[in-house]
């Protein structure tokens, strides 16, 4: 899919400039011409008069259309799957790689340790262990680079945890010593990144020690360490963002993947994002708009990039949850991201968010409990804003078409501006 999006956008670039050279049309500085690939916009370029510039433009765009994307393993267990997700493209792994631009190799295994057990077990029903999975399910492919996030199973399990003064094969501490030893050795530098194992309520009480084993090997190895399994998601909101207690729903899928890539981003792995912006920021007289509902902004498409704070506009005391979402191809939308439950005043706010990276036509949305959040009343008939009814903050969810209606009011809510 991915290939016949860029030859049907250098067949439009090329057909584009014919007509512009055949019919003599002179083109402006302010031309440009958009590619649009994994969701964001790759290259935005100006076109100038010269024949010889323009050449130069459009030849510098196919080279960088051509240009393979970074091959990228995610080495791991269920989650890496996308287990507790409703659909694959909801996974962290591909969410990540949409918002990087990575060619993802989706190697997880549900129900895989990385520790070898010592225990016997029926071949036909046997799950190979990561420290046996190195090389046919991740150096085969020559990867650029490797994600490895591993080791809920475990422990889950709570397998023998050995120690690191001494080599026991079968424990953790020596497995994946073993593991990460080998893919050290056969990568290039800095091309190796181990994360924690993903937050979550079933191992929460009992990960310490493993994770701590965990980070001494990875810097024993000299490969990048990320600890998403502590950082990722505040503990205190774990409870929302898990499916099973175990794996992560849509949401923690989606704050992983926003996580990692703002981690990616801080070890120089990829150039860091722009400022998203969305929204709209209103001077004029403000009216409330109805609470018990979950507005989506119309007017202002987000733009590919990070979202660390959104403002408002609060015209009464209230309840609010901020969020983004998706729009799922089918007139209804999906939820991303979203805050907890606050407090609002009357006047301005700047809420902080946890390093939202979004994508070209993401949306804004609000949740108000009280007709707190101020909007500016338009004509009649323009849809400004959709809206669904929504009673608690506990069912903000996905919302089908059919639940959706649109409102003329603009919303007083933006971010990046």
């Amino acid at each position: 899919m991915r290939k016949i999006k860029k030859v049907f956008t250098l067949l439009l670039i090329a057909t584009t400039v014919i007509c512009f050279l055949v019919t003599g049309t002179k083109l402006s500085t302010a031309t440009e011409i958009h590619c649009s690939l994994l969701g964001k916009d790759c290259q935005t370029l100006s076109v100038v008069k010269q024949p010889q510039n323009l050449s130069a433009a459009i030849a510098s765009t196919v080279q960088q259309l051509l240009k393979p994307s970074p091959k990228v393993v995610f080495f791991g267990s269920s989650t890496t799957v996308g287990v507790g997700s409703t659909r694959g493209d909801r996974r962290w792994t591909t969410l990540l790689s949409r918002y990087l631009g990575w060619q993802e190799i989706n190697q997880g295994l549900s129900g895989s340790t990385i520790t070898k057990s010592s225990k016997k077990a029926d071949s036909a029903w046997r799950i190979p262990p990561g420290v046996e999975r190195s090389r046919q399910d991740v150096l085969r492919y020559k990867p650029d680079l490797v994600v490895m996030m591993y080791g809920t199973n475990d422990i889950y399990r709570q397998v023998p945890l050995g120690s690191a003064s001494q080599d026991q094969a079968g424990t953790f501490y020596t497995d994946v010593k073993t593991l990460l030893t080998t893919l050290k050795s056969n990568l290039p530098p800095d091309r190796l990144i181990v994360s924690t194992p993903q937050p979550s309520v079933a191992t929460q009480k009992i990960r310490a020690p493993y994770d701590l084993a965990l980070q001494a090997r990875v810097r024993e190895v000299g490969a990048m360490l990320i600890d998403a399994g502590n950082e990722a998601i505040s503990p205190l909101e774990l409870p929302q963002y898990v499916a099973d207690g175990l794996h992560p729903n849509n949401l923690g899928h989606a704050a992983i993947a926003s996580f990692m890539a703002g981690k990616m981003a801080d070890l120089g792995l990829v150039a860091p994002p722009p400022e998203a912006v969305g929204g709209n920021h209103l001077t004029a007289q403000l009216v409330p708009v109805k609470g018990g509902r979950l507005h989506i902004d119309l007017d202002n498409p987000l733009k590919f990039g990070e979202i660390r704070t959104i403002e408002a506009e609060w015209v009464a005391s209230g309840q609010a949850v901020l969020a983004v979402l998706r729009p799922n191809g089918r007139g209804g939308y999906e939820i991303i991201y979203r805050t907890p439950s606050f407090a609002v005043d009357p006047g301005r706010d700047r809420i902080k968010v946890p390093r939202w990276w979004v994508l070209d036509g993401d949306r804004l949305a609000v949740w108000t409990q009280g007709d707190c959040l101020g909007s500016e009343a338009t004509s009649q008939g323009t849809a400004h804003h959709l809206y669904s009814a929504v009673e608690s903050d506990v069912d903000i969810n996905d919302v089908n078409q059919e639940f959706l209606l649109s409102d003329s009011h603009r919303l007083a809510i933006w971010t990046g501006k």
